[in-house]
């Protein structure tokens, strides 16, 4: 495809991805992607898999995506981790290993590149009772390691007995709020310091997809509120073709990389978006 602009972004190239299976695993239910220039890329799947893949760039386009490994998460005897404890959602790397979030029992774990767990961090009281959110599916979909602030990460939707209207944005000692258009799926740290944040409404059975790409300045909040700016809104009624996007990660200062989920089923594709913010 040909890059194409929208508002404040540059839309550069794109791809339907279709693995064959890797150690047994299937690449299917990615959630989030996590970059690292020495490591590579990785992909998380909600079903409890960790992908390493082979990636490059050429002439602002995809040039390499090759699927090189997979592992379970496992815990820390080495164990895959149960059906209840492996909806991973969000994904981010810190120092060479992986920080994960997850939903159903929710946490932010630390992982090495081989899926094997290491530590959880402690996260906003808030955040820890499954109860205070608006469902076991609607927990922590999202995280990002931050230079100043360390692990930030954000519930899909408003917590329980919250303004459904304003998003929180959560480290261990601060927050920070901003208007709601949809679910948050993802949020990854810019190269100025602010959040990139992707929300996404999804409606299957040809009712249209939209999803929103926020620059978040957290850097620059007054009391912890935050004008977040929409920096692209695409809608598939204007003839994008969009799927359940729910990942996203930068590669390096302004550019990045957003992923759908497939959800494992036929009627959906996992389609991978090189794009710029301008």
């Amino acid at each position: 495809m040909g890059a194409q602009d929208v508002k404040g972004i540059r839309i550069l190239d794109a791809k339907k991805l279709d693995f064959p299976k890797i150690n047994g695993l299937k690449f299917t239910g990615i959630s989030d992607l996590a970059y690292d220039g020495k490591r590579g890329l990785y992909a998380v799947s909600d079903k409890g898999y960790l992908f390493e893949l082979d990636f490059s760039i050429r002439d602002n386009k995809i040039h390499t995506l090759v699927l090189k490994d997979s592992f379970w998460l496992k815990n820390k005897k080495g164990e895959p981790l149960s059906k209840k404890k492996r909806d991973a959602e969000g994904i981010d790397f810190s120092k060479g290993s992986l920080v994960i979030s997850f939903e159903r029992k929710p946490k932010v774990s630390l992982f090495d590149v081989e899926g094997v767990k290491i530590k959880n961090f402690e996260i906003a009281q808030a955040l820890e009772d499954i109860k205070n959110y608006q469902g076991k599916n609607s927990a922590l979909e999202s995280v990002a390691m931050h230079p100043y602030f360390g692990v930030i990460t954000a519930p899909q939707r408003p917590l329980r007995h919250t303004d459904e209207r304003i998003h929180t944005l959560f480290s261990l000692n601060q927050r920070w709020h901003f208007k709601a258009d949809a679910d948050i799926t993802a949020i990854q740290t810019m190269s100025d310091g602010n959040l990139l944040v992707l929300e996404r409404e999804f409606r299957l059975f040809g009712l249209g997809h939209t999803i929103w790409l926020k620059k978040v300045p957290i850097m620059q909040c007054q009391e912890s509120s935050c004008p977040a700016k929409t920096l692209a809104r695409l809608n598939s009624s204007d003839g994008w073709k969009l799927d359940n996007f729910e990942g996203l990660t930068r590669i390096s200062e302004d550019r990045y990389l957003m992923i759908s989920d497939d959800n494992d089923s036929f009627l959906q594709k996992c389609i991978i978006v090189l794009f710029e913010v301008k």
